[in-house]
């Protein structure tokens, strides 16, 4: 296969999609997906009248380079361009144009998503937002507060353990109300692919939708052993679950809307994996009440870097 063709840029003018478009033909290509990020008139449910993107070139255009280089190679595509504006927009004007050339739609699709999903958290660009009201505020990087600095070097690490990773092709549960749950299966592997905002490469809600809460699950070990204890299961499974990660050694219910770095892939927990009544099924009839105690349902996710996770044993 042909070593894919890469360009970033920053640019202080209007972006030019038509050539940039023009960039990503190529004869075995068989896919192109682009996307054209653009000024919305609010955000975090303030109005907002105008946008200024700042950037030091020296460490933007390297690290927009190496994530377009680094995601090319991860998905097999031939060709991407990406493009970031600086300065003053206005509303509607293109913020950032991406594009990925594949041998086929899938690779294309996956590729754009992981690669904007990158540039939204890595890539060094800070944008002062204007309100409707006169008032301004500077983020950075992560949609973070610009005077915080480079917030991915404060991220703390766990110190914990991870037994064993579960993954499943298909939802059993979801939207199954009144009807029996279906037989996906759950199947442990040794080690699993984290893509940054996409989830577990190979997993039901991988690429589920944007933004999702629950791109991975996170799930304590002492929560399977509380519930084998109560209902006499020594035997039970940690996939029957649905959960992905099985860990021990830290408290889960600490790190709702915080970010964290495992095995040196950040991520940022959202809220609890709240039981459910299929539970009872799963168990014996108590358990979703037994899970609901001491936030033993587990915690949702989204990662923020790509990486690979590897239970104990795995390596």
């Amino acid at each position: 296969m042909q070593e894919p063709a890469i360009q970033f840029a920053l640019s202080a003018g209007p972006l030019d999609t038509a050539a940039l478009a023009a960039t990503l033909t190529d004869p075995a290509a068989g896919a192109a997906v682009t996307f054209d990020g653009r000024v919305r008139n609010h955000n975090d449910g303030k109005p907002v009248s105008q946008l200024e993107y700042q950037a030091y070139p020296a460490l933007a255009v390297p690290t927009g380079t190496r994530i377009l280089t680094e995601e090319a190679a991860r998905h097999g595509i031939l060709r991407a361009t990406a493009a970031h504006r600086t300065g003053t927009l206005e509303i509607g004007e293109p913020a950032v144009w991406l594009g990925v050339a594949a041998a086929h739609r899938g690779a294309a699709f996956d590729a754009a998503r992981a690669i904007m999903e990158r540039l939204k958290y890595e890539l060094p660009v800070w944008k002062k937002e204007t309100y409707a009201d006169g008032t301004t505020a500077w983020v950075g990087p992560d949609n973070t507060p610009a005077d915080t600095g480079q917030p991915h070097d404060e991220v703390p690490e766990w110190q914990a353990e991870l037994l064993e990773i579960w993954i499943s092709p298909g939802n059993d549960f979801r939207g199954r109300h009144g009807q029996e749950r279906l037989r996906h299966g759950d199947h442990p592997v040794p080690r699993v692919e984290c893509v940054a905002g996409m989830g577990l490469r190979g997993d039901r809600y991988f690429g589920y939708r944007e933004d999702f809460k629950g791109q991975v699950t996170f799930f304590e070990a002492d929560a399977v052993d509380a519930v084998r204890h109560h209902f006499n299961r020594p035997d039970l499974s940690a996939g029957e679950f649905r959960r992905n990660l099985i860990v021990r050694g830290v408290d889960l219910s600490a790190w709702v809307g915080k970010k964290f770095r495992f095995q040196g892939i950040e991520f940022e927990g959202s809220e609890e994996c709240k039981p459910c009544y299929w539970m009872d099924e799963v168990a014996g009839p108590g358990a979703e009440e037994l899970l609901k105690q001491n936030f033993r349902g587990g915690l949702r996710a989204r990662i923020l870097t790509n990486g690979e996770l590897v239970a104990l044993g795995g390596s």
